[in-house]
């Protein structure tokens, strides 16, 4: 059983207000899109609580009570897509999860050639859940491969009776539909598709993150306190639920439009001051570089502290949806950055044309050009290396430690 009471979860799609639910096994539980922040705080990292009680099989979970327990998350990708939540106790936390490295691996040989052979092979992971015995399992409806939809509807339904099976509802476009044929068409379909390739190796990321790529995700976290800093770290919020590239681009810029527009700020600053600090120089007006270049520093800083927020997803590279993510960041940083440099050349005009002592200078400010250049090349590369620099100097004063 899963209970929350009272809880006030850590995200922007959840309310404000404390909540409470409870889950449990006996039959499918269905989680609405429009509670997805339900669905995301079971996957132990997309968000967090900052109050509340949260159970899981009658273990307090948040706050930490019992500090011999532990989680850990794994999701399978083979044919169906599933997350599976175990709680165990720390000493055999090693144990635990090599017994189940070995079970899965198993699995990955079997053929899949015909529709026969994937339908026997999404039987064999079922079987093998029910053995494992995780607290829950999870699956997302909008994950779903129309060859598999009925062999995975009916494993579900048959293992909710004994474990707890919750899914978050499939997103369904239906035209001239009446409300009642789509709540029934919903309904019929709150168990769907999922994927799980199996390979072996075992790489862990940190001290509580443990990915192991037999087809399965497993996540080791202290419970809550892990998806604090997990919730952190998902500073946008992507919307990956369209295959249209251009509608994940638009709905993503929606969820973060904030975001992305505080990019436009420090690089107007940045360029602004680059290009007018050489020509002030020459005027009598020399004390305004001081402000000038504190103003470029600020700005510089403030724009790679953004960058490496937001391109902190790049620490899961094996993440399905990380090149999409990525393609989407950077378009929307490119374009923003941009937006910030025309402003900044727009404000240097601005100075140049209606600052009476600016006017007399009839030199061409080169070295302002230059250096407003290579800082735009600076900032519009920054998403492709400011995460890899300072996690490399993070880790090495950690080494130092």
């Amino acid at each position: 059983m899963i209970e929350l009471k009272d809880g006030i979860i850590l995200s922007k799609d959840a309310p404000k207000e404390e909540i409470s639910f409870s889950l449990d096994k006996g039959s499918i539980n269905v989680i609405p899109l429009a509670e997805k922040y339900k669905f995301s705080l079971l996957k132990l990292k997309d968000q967090a609580l900052d109050k509340g009680s949260f159970k899981i099989d009658d273990v307090q979970i948040y706050p930490s009570e019992d500090n011999n327990k532990t989680l850990f998350f794994l999701q399978v990708n083979s044919l169906v897509k599933l997350g599976l939540c175990f709680v165990c106790e720390k000493e055999n936390k090693k144990k635990k999860v090599k017994e189940i490295q070995e079970s899965l691996v198993a699995l990955r040989d079997l053929p899949t050639s015909t529709i026969d052979e994937k339908n026997a092979k999404i039987a064999a992971i079922f079987a093998k859940i029910r053995e494992l015995l995780p607290s829950y399992v999870l699956a997302d409806l909008n994950d779903i491969d129309d060859e598999v939809f009925e062999k995975a509807k009916e494993e579900l339904e048959q293992l909710a009776p004994d474990i707890l099976v919750a899914v978050l509802e499939k997103k369904i476009v239906v035209e001239e539909a009446k409300p009642e044929e789509i709540v029934k068409e919903q309904i019929e379909g709150t168990t769907t598709a999922i994927n799980i390739d199996v390979q072996d190796d075992v790489i862990e990321k940190e001290a509580e993150m443990v990915t192991l790529d037999i087809g399965q995700e497993i996540v080791e976290a202290k419970p809550q306190q892990k998806q604090k800093e997990d919730n952190e770290e998902d500073f946008i919020i992507f919307d990956l639920s369209n295959k249209s590239f251009g509608k994940c681009l638009s709905n993503t810029f929606k969820n973060n439009t904030m975001v992305f527009l505080s990019f436009v700020i420090p690089t107007t600053g940045v360029i602004a001051f680059l290009l007018l600090s050489p020509i002030y120089y020459q005027t009598q007006n020399k004390v305004l570089l001081i402000p000038f270049i504190i103003t470029i520093v600020i700005c510089f800083v403030l724009y790679y502290i953004m960058t490496y927020k937001c391109t902190k997803f790049y620490a899961n590279t094996k993440d399905p949806g990380f090149k999409r993510k990525m393609g989407i960041f950077n378009v929307f940083n490119v374009l923003v950055t941009l937006l910030g440099i025309g402003l900044g050349v727009g404000i240097y005009i601005l100075f140049k044309n209606f600052d009476a002592e600016l006017k007399l200078i009839t030199t061409t400010n080169i070295l302002g050009i230059l250096l407003a250049i290579g800082f735009s090349i600076i900032l519009l590369t920054a998403n492709l290396y400011i995460f890899v620099i300072i996690n490399k100097i993070k880790h090495l004063f950690k080494r130092k430690k």
